[in-house]
């Protein structure tokens, strides 16, 4: 075992399972990984860990894919909610635009496994199945709307690196299709504020299958607010939608009735590490705290990075998004020869790190890891 490392200090102190023995009578005094279900309105019998490390509170929907709903960093909420809420996902309408339906939001909503981005169809000849040789794919897939298999949750005070975590499997699976199961696992270090997301996505199939990915990082009010900024290394992005012509990426205007969605497709400067940084950072929420979003990732396997804004009434929302799958979709994929397709048996992962910042101090170092960049020789992949 390598050394020890230093636990993230809480409220002032470092605290490792000998601390927390002297000052709390039970560990949950102050961290946590707790299993709940909801009780009322459509999200009834969804499970959610709510984990808890003293510095961020953040609840992992164990029954939509693991992915994560409300979140706040000492207090304050940094990620949207839609109007929809958090849903079961035995409503789900897994056809065209029927994924809104569902789509709460939240801190993140994992989009794909096969297909990520706007309703398509495409080519099944290769399930080699007489009866099925199209196959249509809904707004941004269906993995949001799985359950996961729960593997194990906790708190790991006795580790090197003291932290609370979830892990489990959902699988994305069709009689004559595709057989994609994704192994999560999310981390959390006591006393501190970055969430670690660890996925691995096999093909438990018979037949090469695409993969598409993307991360649907969705942050709200009050975070987003008149004055945040978003931050990224990045030169022009390439406008998506007419209704981001013109408009300002970085900047955060107040809300307006019956605003158009905006989306614009960068091309991002990896940092020293290695990786994207990008931010949502606000100096001020209103009160004199200062508050923001982080999201950091490897390139190399996540070679896209969208940005989605709306700046409406009930619709006040940023969304950071890496992914893997061109916007245009799986035939321009392919014929341009960067679809990913899995052969049977064959894996691949990906991370994602989520780090909720509080303070003029965390706000300011984001800003100086977000504008680093590797010289123009240097390659995307760190390794």
């Amino acid at each position: 075992m390598g050394a020890l490392v230093s636990p993230m200090p809480t409220f002032g102190h470092p605290l490792d399972a000998a601390a927390l023995r002297r000052v709390a009578g039970h560990p949950e005094q102050v961290v946590g990984a707790e299993l709940l279900r909801r009780e009322d309105g459509p999200e009834r019998g969804v499970r959610i860990v709510r984990l808890r490390s003293g510095e961020v509170d953040v609840d992992v929907i164990v029954d939509r894919a693991l992915d994560l709903g409300q979140a706040s960093v000492r207090g304050i909420p940094v990620a949207w909610l839609s109007p929809t809420g958090l849903i079961g996902p035995w409503y789900a309408e897994p056809q065209g635009m029927g994924t809104f339906r569902t789509f709460f939001g939240g801190l993140l909503t994992t989009c794909g496994l096969d297909h990520t981005l706007g309703p398509d169809e495409d080519d099944a000849s290769h399930f080699r199945y007489p009866g099925r040789d199209r196959q249509a794919f809904p707004l941004h897939g269906r993995v949001s709307t799985q359950p996961a298999r729960l593997i194990a949750y906790g708190v790991a005070l006795d580790h090197e690196r003291p932290h609370c975590f979830v892990e489990g499997e959902v699988r994305q699976a069709s009689v004559f299709g595709e057989a994609l199961v994704l192994r999560r696992r999310i981390e959390l270090d006591v006393g501190g504020r970055a969430l670690r997301v660890a996925d691995t996505v096999t093909n438990a199939g018979y037949a090469p299958t695409p993969h598409a990915l993307l991360y649907h990082v969705n942050l709200g009010w009050p975070l987003v607010a008149p004055g945040a900024r978003v931050a990224l290394a990045a030169g022009e992005p390439r406008v998506a939608t007419d209704s981001a012509r013109g408009a300002d990426w970085r900047a955060v205007e107040a809300p307006v009735a019956r605003a158009v969605e905006q989306v614009w497709e960068h091309t991002p400067r990896p940092a020293a590490d290695g990786r994207v940084h990008v931010a949502v950072l606000n100096d001020d929420l209103g009160d004199g705290r200062a508050a923001g979003v982080e999201v950091a990732y490897d390139p190399a396997t996540l070679p896209r990075l969208f940005q989605w804004r709306v700046m409406g009434e009930g619709h006040y929302v940023i969304g950071i998004e890496p992914g893997n799958l061109r916007i245009e979709g799986r035939h321009a994929a392919r014929a341009a020869g960067d679809l990913v397709v899995l052969d049977p048996g064959e894996a691949r992962s990906t991370a994602l790190e989520l780090r909720l910042l509080h303070g003029a101090g965390d706000v300011a170092a984001a800003a100086d890891r977000c504008s680093e960049h590797l010289s123009a020789a240097a390659s995307l992949d760190p390794t």
